[in-house]
């Protein structure tokens, strides 16, 4: 008697840059979470939420969110803790190609990091009929480019 196993294969998907995801946190008065901003953690790297904590003089490395001006206009952006990160999306649909000995990480050992954007009336910037999209990727990509390679 032989017995077959039928696993089919998961499809995940590489993060090369960056993704962007749908209903990630809610904030007061919307009705759909913001969409994310999300890309593979370098866990040789400091913590994210320091990092950002540190640049823009935040204070603390916990529920890290800040607000910054671009081109006169104000943002806030929000840091996703690891565990928001695990509630609002399923993870297991991305590889992680960052896999390190215990011995040589660093900061975090979250997978991924994410991020959302809201303008000055809490609403959300990457949406995809956000007028503010490319801008708010402009400064994400920048932001996560700057923590990757320092």
């Amino acid at each position: 008697m032989f017995a077959v196993s039928c696993i089919t294969p998961r499809h995940t998907v590489e993060i090369n840059d960056y993704i962007l995801l749908e209903n990630g946190i809610e904030i007061l008065g919307k009705e759909k979470g913001l969409t994310a901003f999300m890309f593979e953690n370098n866990p040789r790297k400091i913590p994210f939420q320091q990092f950002v904590a540190d640049k823009y003089n935040v204070g603390s490395y916990h529920d890290v969110n800040y607000w910054v001006t671009i081109n006169g206009n104000r943002y806030k952006v929000f840091v996703y803790e690891n565990s928001d990160i695990e509630k609002y999306f399923d993870i297991s649909e991305f590889m992680v190609t960052n896999v390190e000995t215990e011995v040589n990480i660093v900061g975090s050992k979250a997978k991924f990091i994410a991020l959302s954007m809201t303008d000055a009336s809490n609403e959300d910037c990457l949406g995809e009929n956000s007028l503010f999209r490319s801008i708010a990727i402009k400064h994400l990509k920048q932001l996560k480019d700057e923590y990757l390679n320092n």
